[in-house]
């Protein structure tokens, strides 16, 4: 939503005031106080920070309900000044009185924290019905949650049925819509949300493709990415932190979007171990934790898609497909129709 040509100047001005920030920092004398707003990244780079910053008092706060605790800017501002330190990440909620992320930065000296996201393991994911106006909302939940398969979507659309459904998750058929060749395209769009929030992730993304899959989702990077990313950000605003192993430390809570597989045939092009068990965590409405076949996976998606209109299934990249008579017809074929 936000052009880095409209940040730039925010970034200009943060860099400038570095001097003050360290000099601010240097003078507190008391346990420094420490905002971070975000969504689910957000919050897992905070609970870093916590751990990094045994002496510090660490709050963070959800992107999505912001506004409820704090309906105007202003309110949100007020909260900020007891603040020695704020983070942020781009997304904000509207707020009443009409401010946004721009006013935020400009009033705070905030430090903007990047989003990570990677599909190159994953690139089956979509999300279904999404209302683009409010990007961060809406959709129609899958058994995975905003995540779905375009797979699954195309299978149901098409009537093929389950088995039918089930001959397209194969090796030639990834070849065949790309999935193979998604790697540069999230390499390179890492590095634009990156510079969005002036910060360099080349160094990172090669420490952590030797870890392999550094990915639960497209969305949901692995808790050691945040780790790195609190250490980074700490780095940026000059806040000095105990070098630790965080592994030894860190609890994974941004597993709590559920785990999506590395299909084997993607798996084995990238050299990375892979599955076909979807992994959902607990919750009150689904239950004990569990891991789903992809037969259970895919059942699920139709049944979920049976409650609503086939028109209000929207998706880019499965109508897309449909609209080719090429792919329509082999994947078509594929499924036995």
């Amino acid at each position: 939503m936000l052009m880095m040509d409209v940040l730039s100047d925010v970034r200009r001005s943060l860099l400038s005031r570095g001097s003050e920030r360290r000099a601010r920092r240097a003078g507190l004398g008391r346990t420094p106080r420490i905002l971070v707003i975000g969504t689910c990244q957000g919050s897992a780079v905070a609970q870093a920070m916590s751990l990094l910053l045994p002496d510090a008092a660490v709050t963070g706060l959800s992107a999505f309900t912001l506004n409820r605790r704090f309906p105007r800017l202003a309110d949100l501002l007020a909260e900020a000044r007891r603040h020695d330190f704020v983070f942020t990440n781009h997304y904000l909620p509207p707020f009443r009185d009409g401010g946004d992320l721009l006013g935020l930065l400009a009033e705070t000296r905030a430090v903007l924290i990047p989003s990570v996201v990677f599909a190159a393991f994953h690139p089956d994911q979509v999300r279904v019905g999404m209302d683009e106006r409010r990007p961060a909302y809406g959709g129609l939940l899958s058994p995975m949650g905003h995540a779905h398969s375009a797979l699954a979507l195309f299978g149901h659309l098409e009537g093929v049925g389950l088995d039918g459904t089930l001959g397209l998750y194969d090796g030639r058929i990834y070849g065949e819509l790309g999935y193979y060749d998604q790697w540069n395209a999230s390499a390179e769009g890492l590095r634009v949300l990156g510079a969005q929030a002036g910060y360099d992730f080349d160094a990172d993304l090669i420490r952590w493709s030797r870890r392999g899959c550094f990915m639960h989702s497209d969305n949901h990077p692995k808790m050691y990415v945040a780790a790195d990313l609190a250490r980074g950000l700490l780095d940026k605003a000059g806040i000095p932190y105990v070098p630790c192993d965080l592994d030894s430390y860190l609890a994974d809570t941004l597993i709590a979007g559920g785990t999506w597989p590395v299909y084997p045939d993607i798996a084995r092009h990238y050299g990375v171990p892979g599955n076909t068990l979807f992994f959902k965590v607990e919750t009150p409405r689904s239950g004990p934790a569990r891991t789903m076949t992809l037969r259970a996976f895919v059942e699920a998606s139709f049944a979920r898609y049976r409650t609503v209109p086939d028109e209000a299934l929207t998706c880019a990249r499965v109508a897309a497909w449909r609209a080719d008579p090429a792919i329509r017809g082999m994947l078509r074929a594929a499924a036995g129709r």
